[in-house]
């Protein structure tokens, strides 16, 4: 007798959104660290300090990158465990992933306060921004055990079952380091130390949040301290590898930025790049936390073997994460006097060079989400090798193409197009790693 049944539909809208929304929230409300920092600090000290805070970005990327690496990975592998039913694996896992993520946010702490001028001095310090760097990397740095296990535990709350504990750790974290910022800034005087003392403190409290709701048991996740167990890292590293190399790459390219703007356009361009940095950062940090909601659901059910349900999710993801894109990349070509004007006064000579470039730069908007949106499926189907390969690709080799490859041609007005040329590159990569990927899913049902 045949059977004509459909298949039942085992993933829905509103299971995609419990997760998506509150990650999504947390990822928008994490990037505005940052550009709060930067309105204070502009506000408060002055343009050079900004610049100098810009430069610091590539180490704070670089920290929180190792935090991603190894969080992310832990967070597919436990999710596995949970949908085959080995919660204590689960929880052993998670317990020594917490530990070890401390351990290299004081070596991280170490590093910088013994090297201070050896840090800055790769960062690109010149004499004007020195000082300031100096001072506020080694602020941040004190409080970099906060940074990297306040992400690793917001990661597993959501992998724990509870995402909008996490939006209610971050939002407690981003109003502290609102309320600091303008007291140790505005009222204090402290200057960039205390734009950094503020944004450290705030770490804290989002850290103790997360913390506590771990110790009352809540969470599907809990503390089981075992013997050490490393060989796990043989999973964990492959699987995080794509999104610590996104994160990274945000680092790199701040970077690389900042040594050609330097080179072709100059101070101001430093300083216009400060802003749009802190859009993209927003934009990306949308599209991250669009792409870590539906992460857990991809996980879990790629360990219940529903893999309908996991390519269902994915185009949920694709469908809200590109969207969002879309839109910010409207808001910068409709409003972009608007955007630059929360930074700089509009009669400072900076402001209508900064809105050029950023309506230029703003079209890498409309490709960005299809390539870290494809690069986390992946990563959550637990396949490393084209996660990682899409990750380098955009992060790392594409990026560098474009930008020294249009700033030799058009000097800088190229420095702007060269995000947009490097996503389009990296879209081919994306293209031919999903075709292969259905065509071999589409093989394994056959057979």
């Amino acid at each position: 007798m045949k059977r004509n049944e459909r298949k039942v539909k085992t993933w829905s809208v509103r299971e995609f959104l419990r997760f998506v929304l509150p990650s999504v929230a947390s990822m928008f409300v994490f990037s505005t660290y940052s550009i709060v920092d930067g309105i204070f600090v502009t506000h408060g000290v002055g343009e050079l300090a900004l610049a100098a805070v810009n430069l610091c970005m590539p180490f704070i990327n670089a920290m929180f990158a190792v935090a991603v690496l190894l969080s992310v990975g832990t967070s597919t592998v436990c999710a596995i465990h949970i949908g085959r039913g080995e919660q204590e694996a689960a929880n052993r896992t998670f317990t020594q992933n917490a530990f070890v993520v401390g351990a290299c946010a004081l070596l991280l702490t170490l590093v910088v306060h013994l090297f201070p001028n050896e840090v800055v001095g790769i960062l690109g310090a010149t004499d004007g921004t020195r000082a300031y760097m100096i001072t506020y990397l080694q602020t941040v740095s004190s409080f970099a055990v906060f940074f990297m296990v306040s992400y690793c535990f917001e990661v597993m709350v959501k992998t724990g079952g509870h995402p909008s504990v996490s939006i209610v750790g971050v939002a407690a974290c981003c109003l502290t380091n609102i309320a600091l910022d303008y007291v140790f800034v505005m009222r204090l005087h402290m200057g960039v130390q205390g734009a950094a003392l503020a944004t450290g403190i705030a770490q804290g409290m989002s850290f103790l949040i997360f913390l506590t709701h771990f110790l009352r048991g809540r969470s599907r996740m809990k503390f089981r301290v075992s013997r050490p167990f490393l060989n796990v890292y043989r999973r964990i590293l492959p699987l995080g590898l794509s999104e610590f190399s996104s994160e990274f790459a945000l680092g790199y390219t701040t970077f690389l930025f900042n040594r050609v703007i330097r080179m072709y356009i100059g101070e101001t361009g430093i300083v216009s790049y400060s802003l749009i940095g802190y859009v993209n950062t927003l934009v990306l940090m949308l599209v991250v936390g669009t792409t870590q909601g539906m992460q857990p659901l991809v996980s879990l059910n790629l360990g219940r073997g529903d893999r309908a349900a996991c390519r269902g999710y994915f185009r949920y993801a694709l469908t809200g994460g590109i969207a969002a894109a879309v839109l910010c990349f409207a808001v910068c070509q409709l409003f972009p006097e608007w955007i630059v004007s929360l930074l700089f006064e509009r009669s400072s000579p900076t402001f209508a060079y900064t809105v050029g470039a950023l309506r230029a730069f703003s079209f890498t908007f409309l490709v960005l989400g299809f390539n870290v949106l494809s690069a986390g499926y992946f990563t959550a189907m637990a396949l490393p090798v084209p996660a990682m390969t899409i990750a380098l690709s955009r992060g790392f080799i594409t990026v560098t193409v474009a930008l020294m490859g249009l700033a030799a041609l058009l000097g800088g007005a190229g420095v702007w197009y060269a995000p947009a040329l490097s996503e389009a590159l990296c879209l081919i990569v994306t293209g031919v790693f999903l075709f292969l990927y259905r065509k071999r899913a589409a093989l394994v049902q056959t057979a």
